[in-house]
């Protein structure tokens, strides 16, 4: 989604290099072994380029407590992204006693101290170092990856993770975090040093939908770790029969899907027919617990069970009326959902804007297009890769940095640049969802300048005034 804004997987505080994020009002830049680097502004589409990782081992007690976090036993695989010089991988298998771990490290003269260390530790035959870029090196096969790569590099892998492994699999992250995906694990630990540490002027603080640079991190007295649980993809339609007391209906459930976010309404179709919202949902890899009361009252109840691919199923209580409880079993069955096609709405400038969505290998590829936007100096307005994308099932979940595609060290600013972020599920052949907008309240110019934007008076108070019902229109299948 976007590039780097610091660092390599960064591993211990036992060496002299420390990275700075310098933040205030007149400057931001990186410093790096004591050699300032102008930072790069985040880039959204594909082909812009990712900013260096600066490597920094992490502390052993570190490593200990982040596969500690992720609970790793006997039957995992353990990656560890930007390797360093292997003391996860090999902590992974010599002391939490997974069954295979693998680094992937770009700098040969690490991989080759790796192999080493791995030799003398006594654990070759079970770990397994490749040289490359970890962006493009598959790590499908991992029950857990562990991360210290800085906020934006978190946020360029992100939907790489949630594609590639299972639902279920964990990532854990030192310091760093996911945006707006909020993590399912914190292990907040008091140090006396910390060996890379992320600060920054964070424009959407008060903004839960927008990455919260602020969300992890207590300056340099506490090291924050974070576990994520890779989501199952669970939006959609969801129909199943239930035998009640009163007599058999159908249970419709829909559900929205925001990373391991979830909310949702049903309708219970029988002898009575209510509906209403699903008031609470918890989701856990394939996990899946909801609770959901009619809108009038009097009909309302719980789920708890699992998701395998379109099927849903598990115990299901239900209550009529103040009545006893009824306790029995569901299955529920996902509609067939499409959602390729180009779907049109008013965008962030008042003007029609377009998502083009297709299948490429298989895999559900996003574009945005909007023919009335600002172009860059001297260029022709271009479609904008979506790579923040993620496929739910029975629908999707993108986000959209507007103005920061491509440009390293700049953003533009202007009535259609900012925060876009949308979800939406299939329901026939018409999309219904959520869709919000935030205009950039700072901008770095093409010098590393940091200009601050006053708020403009149109501007809501309320950051979440912003979301609203999305219903495009499909112009072209």
């Amino acid at each position: 989604m976007v590039s780097h804004f610091l660092s390599r997987k960064a591993k211990s505080m036992n060496t002299t290099m420390h990275t700075i994020l310098l933040t205030g009002l007149s400057a931001a830049m990186l410093l790096i072994c004591g050699t300032p680097l102008q930072s790069a502004a985040p880039a959204t589409n594909a082909t812009a380029a990712k900013s260096p990782i600066p490597y920094v081992p992490t502390r052993h007690d570190t490593v200990r407590d982040l596969l500690w976090l992720a609970d790793v036993g006997t039957n995992d695989v353990v990656y560890d992204l930007g390797s360093g010089d292997g003391r996860v991988v090999i902590a992974a298998v010599r002391d939490f006693h997974a069954r295979s771990a693998v680094g992937i490290e770009i700098n040969p003269q690490l991989v080759a101290e790796s192999r080493e260390n791995a030799a003398q530790a006594g654990v070759a035959d079970r770990v397994r170092f490749i040289q490359g870029d970890l962006y493009t090196n598959d790590f499908s096969q991992a029950s857990v990856v562990v991360l210290y790569l800085g906020h934006e590099a978190n946020l360029d892998l992100r939907a790489q993770l949630v594609r590639s492994l299972k639902p279920g699999a964990r990532v854990v992250s030192h310091q760093f975090g996911m945006g707006e995906w909020t993590a399912d694990k914190l292990l907040d630990v008091r140090t006396v040093y910390l060996g890379m540490y992320g600060g920054i002027y964070n424009e959407f603080a008060a903004n839960p939908d927008v990455p919260d640079f602020d969300s992890t991190g207590r300056g340099n007295s506490h090291d924050v770790l974070s576990e994520w649980i890779v989501p199952a993809p669970l939006a959609g339609v969801w129909r199943g029969k239930v035998r009640l007391d009163s007599g058999e209906g159908e249970l419709q459930v829909t559900l929205h899907q925001r990373l391991s976010g979830v909310s949702g309404s049903f309708q219970f179709l029988g002898p009575a027919n209510f509906s209403g919202n699903v008031i609470k949902a918890d989701l856990w890899g394939d996990y899946l617990r909801y609770w959901w009361e009619a809108t009038n009252g009097g009909f309302g109840g719980w789920f708890d069970g699992r998701v395998t691919n379109d099927s849903i199923s598990g115990g299901l209580w239900v209550w009529q009326s103040f009545k006893d409880t009824q306790e029995l079993q569901w299955t529920g069955r996902r509609d067939k959902a499409d959602f390729t096609g180009t779907w049109e709405w008013s965008g962030p400038s008042n003007s029609p804007v377009q998502l083009q969505m297709e299948r490429r290998n298989g895999r559900l590829a996003a574009t945005y297009v909007d023919k009335n936007r600002t172009p860059q100096a001297g260029k022709m307005n271009q479609p904008i890769p979506v790579t923040d994308v993620y496929d739910c099932g029975g629908g999707f979940y993108f986000t959209l940095l507007l103005g920061r595609e491509g440009l390293q060290g700049s953003r533009r600013e202007g009535p259609e640049d900012g925060w876009l972020i949308g979800e939406a599920v299939a329901e026939g052949n018409s999309l219904r969802g959520t869709i919000a907008f935030y205009h950039y309240r700072m901008r770095v110019d093409n010098e590393g300048r940091i200009l601050f934007l006053p708020p403009q008076a149109s501007e809501k108070p309320a950051p979440e005034q912003a979301r609203h019902d999305w219903q495009p229109k499909r112009v072209a299948p």
